[in-house]
């Protein structure tokens, strides 16, 4: 499995090492300063990074650890039996693991080494995947501490931050302009780095993917982790969610651990499409070896925008839909069987894809062309202002200006919200993505933050699902006192949502109102500064260009 793991990010790490050369090369021939004073200053970065890094997501993320004895953990939760488990199978020591009391379906590995190496897995993953699935989840991140890829990963942070360090010393070495080539390039160096780094990432992803694939022979069950933990897939009994939570609060947690058993067993029959429509109505099977028709349709984005592709390279994670694929691929004893094809199943009629690629094509001059508008006419005037083409620059701005507002007007359409009565259904729906959105009204219950302790995120479940809903303020420091002040109130309470779906690496909505009974209502107002800021610049080009002509 390791031979695969460093096949996959072999081309990552080729690409880190050129650009490190030529980042030291740029550092020696272009600037005064000694080779080793950027050396030493990454190093130090590197070194506090891998020391203090697992205190501080401890601290960010705090957990409920279990506690270990000789022979595995000292607990009777299903998961730890599964985590001892898959640590014996891997060959590892027996990891530290924690419990997230938090709604949102997750769970992240951490660590120095093997020996001190971390698995936080959150409730709401728990409490929505069957057992099968928490345990090819559970697989996959053990997977990540016997590939070690931690370790790579923060010795592979360096690269950027060497760079990172060429380019702003470029900067401050020389402010006559003389430096500007190689501060270009240093630039364009560092953003090939980062690029590098996340495909490094990525890779590291399919290797754990492997991992699990191969540790419980069920490729199938990962599949389905998958699309359920990054699209809130899964519907839960309430009542009986309901009763498990009450059970855990009056510290009945045996009898809480057999009725949440109870409910991953009913779950695993439903989701594979075996049960009696009465019982899963939302699960009908697409076809007799593919997996139910609403896991499906959550993929169509996937592999039929374009967006998503362009999204995936700047993601650390890949797409859910290359990921099967590269299972299917794979060659391995329980490479997906029932989930073998899905792409195809989830595939769009030619008249759809050629729409998205339409939309695509019209974006994606309006999501860049603003900021690159004002980045040029920025450089126009600073070359030396006294001789700068006034009417170039105006013109730069003014056109700035149109694609700003487009993009205001896109991205936060003031029309009247949509009401949607289940999260899922917004899914299969191709207008969105990550420029254009969808006005909504949606009800449900939020059920986490994320887990991150000041989060200023909310999740909704809405009980066909779960979105997480982005709190976003124009004014520095809102989010996060937001996050430590009133965020907590949120959780638990049935609320009225109002914002915009929008299509990133993973579905979500942008806030503009959310109300509770108790908590109250809370405003998002940075669609109003976009379109302020918008509408400034678009005025401040025209008046200049008027001037100028």
């Amino acid at each position: 499995m390791a031979g695969y793991v460093w096949r996959r990010s072999a081309a990552g790490l080729s690409l880190l090492g050129g650009v490190l050369i030529v980042g030291c090369w740029l550092l020696t021939f272009f600037t005064p300063v000694p080779f080793l004073v950027p050396l030493a200053v990454v190093a130090v970065f590197a070194v506090v990074q891998f020391l203090v890094g697992p205190r501080l997501v401890e601290w960010l993320v705090p957990a409920h650890e279990l506690a270990r004895g000789e022979d595995g953990y000292l607990s009777d939760e299903p998961v730890a039996t599964m985590v001892a488990r898959q640590c014996q199978l891997a060959g590892v020591p027996l990891v530290r693991l924690g419990i997230v009391e938090d709604g949102d379906p997750n769970a992240f590995t951490f660590g120095h080494t093997r020996r001190d190496a971390r698995v936080w897995i959150s409730r709401g993953l728990l409490d929505r995947l069957d057992d099968r699935e928490v345990e090819a989840v559970v697989a996959h991140e053990i997977g990540h501490i016997r590939n070690r890829d931690f370790a790579v990963m923060t010795a592979a942070s360096v690269v950027p931050a060497l760079l990172y360090y060429v380019t702003a010393g470029a900067r401050g070495g020389d402010q006559s302009g003389g430096n500007d080539p190689v501060r270009i390039l240093g630039f364009v160096v560092y953003l090939i780095s980062e690029l590098a780094l996340l495909g490094l990432s990525r890779a590291r992803e399919l290797g754990a993917d492997h991992a699990s694939c191969a540790a419980t022979g069920d490729g199938d069950a990962l599949c389905s982790a998958l699309v359920k933990i990054v699209y809130g897939m899964g519907e839960r009994d309430r009542a009986l969610a309901e009763r498990v939570a009450d059970l855990r609060e009056n510290d009945h947690h045996r009898q809480a651990r057999r009725l949440a058993r109870k409910e991953g067993r009913t779950r695993a029959v439903g989701a594979l499409g075996i049960a009696s429509a009465g019982s899963a109505p939302s699960l009908d099977p697409a076809g007799p070896q593919l997996p139910p028709e609403r896991l499906v349709r959550a993929l169509r984005f996937e592999v039929t925008s374009p967006w998503a592709r362009w999204q995936e390279l700047l993601s650390t994670h890949p797409l859910v839909a290359t990921r099967i694929a590269a299972l299917e691929a794979s060659g391995l004893p329980g490479a997906p069987r029932v989930w073998c094809g899905v792409r195809t199943a989830a595939q769009a009629s030619a008249e759809e894809r050629l729409r998205a690629r339409a939309q695509f094509l019209a974006e994606l001059p309006v999501h860049f062309g603003g900021w690159l508008c004002l980045g040029a006419a920025f450089l126009a005037f600073k070359g030396d202002p006294g001789q700068a083409n006034l009417t170039l620059v105006s013109a730069l701005v003014a056109a700035a200006g149109v694609l700003l507002v487009i993009r205001a007007t896109l991205r936060a359409p003031l029309g009247t919200p949509e009401p949607v009565a289940r999260v899922a259904d917004l899914l299969d729906r191709l207008d969105a993505g990550p420029v254009s959105a969808i006005p909504v009204r949606l009800r449900g219950t939020i059920v986490g933050r994320g887990g991150f302790v000041a989060s200023s995120d909310l999740v909704l479940d809405d009980g066909s699902g779960i979105v997480t809903l982005e709190y976003d303020n124009p004014l520095p420091g809102a989010g996060l006192l937001f996050g430590a002040t009133r965020a907590s109130s949120f959780v638990g309470e049935d609320v009225e949502v109002t914002g915009w779906y929008l299509r990133g690496p993973e579905p979500y909505v942008e806030l503009r109102a959310v109300s509770g009974t108790a908590a109250g209502t809370v405003w998002c107002w940075t669609f109003v500064s976009r379109y302020v800021l918008s509408a400034a610049v678009l005025l401040a080009g025209a008046l200049a260009l008027t001037f100028t002509l």
